[in-house]
């Protein structure tokens, strides 16, 4: 079986887990950028989101590590990769709009929590990408938890 089909295969139970993780992920960097910026709320909603998929995962997939602490230990190292990716794409995202499309009449009057989100998902998406490769990959198998 190829890997690009076991991707496929294992992605749309993939995407359903992902999206809880990924609807606290953004809450709570949208809440929290206000009060302690880009990086710091960035990395919180990043680690928060990373600990619920992980548990959901444990709980509907057979993992290939079977010590916890361990299976914790890689799907946070992929994690800590993910936070990198993230505030990268951020802080790029950031910077773009701050030089370049607030200038623009119609961006400018967007609520900044809306730019927030906006941003939060473009940088999302690149995040799982990478999340879901390494987890197939390293940390769960792709059959149901038997």
């Amino acid at each position: 079986m190829s890997i690009i089909y076991k991707y496929l295969k294992f992605l749309p139970h993939f995407l359903k887990v992902t999206g809880i993780a990924f609807s606290l992920n953004i809450f709570l960097y949208t809440f929290l950028k206000p009060k302690i910026g880009i990086n710091a709320s960035g990395f919180i909603a990043e680690i928060a989101g990373t600990l619920v998929l992980y548990s959901i995962l444990r709980l509907s997939r057979r993992p290939k590590i079977n010590k916890t602490i361990y299976g914790v230990s890689v799907q946070y190292l992929i994690s800590a990769i993910t936070v990198a990716i993230n505030i990268i794409a951020l802080n790029i995202i950031n910077l773009f709009y701050i030089n370049y499309l607030i200038k623009f009449n119609f961006i400018s009057t967007i609520s900044e929590t809306y730019i927030s989100i906006f941003s939060k998902i473009l940088a999302s998406i690149l995040g799982m990408i990478w999340t879901s490769s390494m987890t197939m990959k390293f940390s769960f198998n792709f059959d149901t938890k038997t």
